[in-house]
């Protein structure tokens, strides 16, 4: 289920807020946007002392993802910019594979399914604010430095299971055998990770306003976040349910969005449309193992990797003042 634990977005929170007060003083504008978006996370741990450095690696890729987005925007009479989005998506389809080697550098690979991402699901929320600068011989360019904060979430799923890799040679390295494993579909998997990325952002909106011809605009943003993710392994009955395990590291990330939309309008919804791509990535983390017993182990996280593509039409409207 997608949620979103406090408090460590009191800022966020706050400057939704502030928001009303802020930008709706001279001129704000909302808006809806329907988006098809194309993610993929990734993250994988190392064997520790003598281990592999790429024990287990789990990959969802091809995500398809149908996105609602909301967003409220505006400037008051002294140039004060606001900015805040509400992002929700649904996963459509995809896929998920869960590998683990016995060598170094995901050589000797000796387990690989490949599984189901059904119900899967993201969020994203975003508020920033920014001073207006005008540029330009009709000053048609606003330019706003930027302060933000932000919280993206991942629900991820892992179900409909299918072995497709079994090597008993390379699991006996380890020592984890225990006998042949039959290739082919098993059932009962119903497994998650669910990972959160959350902190500031620096970054600036630029506006270039063309005479009815609306206007075209880029946002670029510079986050330095945190990285919080817990899984449910629900088929390994030596993991603690419902939190198997989890993984912490700090992280960065990269937004960048290109864009047009319509003539503005006081009375009338004005049609838009934008890219936007994500690049987001960790530090080597630490993760923590949850036993069914009650023990607690530890595994260093190599690094978790997140990419994000989207193409949003928008419709958008002037707001009364």
């Amino acid at each position: 289920m997608i949620s979103v634990p406090c408090p460590r977005y009191v800022f966020l929170f706050a400057l939704l807020g502030l928001s009303p007060a802020v930008v709706l003083a001279e001129q704000a504008g909302g808006s809806v946007s329907l988006g098809y978006r194309v993610d993929s996370l990734d993250w994988n741990i190392n064997g520790g002392s003598g281990g592999p450095n790429i024990l287990s690696e789990l990959e969802w890729k091809d995500l398809d993802i149908l996105q609602f987005r909301g967003e409220l925007s505006g400037s008051n009479y002294t140039g004060i910019y606001f900015r805040g989005q509400v992002n929700y998506g649904w996963v459509l389809d995809g896929v998920n594979r869960d590998s683990d080697y016995a060598g170094n550098n995901r050589t000797l690979e000796f387990s690989r399914s490949v599984n189901s991402v059904d119900d899967s699901k993201v969020l994203d929320l975003s508020g920033g604010l920014g001073l207006t600068f005008y540029a330009g011989e009709a000053e048609q360019w606003r330019i706003i430095p930027m302060v933000g904060y932000s919280y993206h979430q991942q629900d991820l799923r892992m179900s409909n299971g299918n072995q497709v890799l079994w090597d008993s040679a390379n699991a006996d390295l380890l020592g984890v055998g225990g006998g042949p494993v039959p290739l082919g579909p098993f059932g009962g998997l119903s497994s998650s990770y669910d990972a959160e990325w959350y902190g500031p952002w620096l970054g600036a909106d630029i506006f270039l306003d063309l005479p009815a011809r609306g206007t075209v605009f880029m946002r670029l943003e510079a986050h330095r976040v945190s990285y919080f993710a817990q899984a449910n392994w629900n088929l390994r009955s030596d993991f603690a349910q419902p939190v198997s395990f989890e993984h912490e590291a700090n992280a960065w990330g990269g937004v960048w969005e290109l864009g047009w939309q319509g003539v503005p309008s006081s009375t009338h919804w004005v049609w838009g449309a934008s890219i936007v791509i994500q690049s987001w990535a960790t530090g080597s983390g630490i993760g923590r193992i949850f036993y069914a017993d009650g023990g607690v182990g530890v595994a260093t996280l190599n690094e978790v990797n997140w990419s994000s593509s989207s193409v949003n039409f928008t419709l958008r409207k002037a707001l009364d003042n």
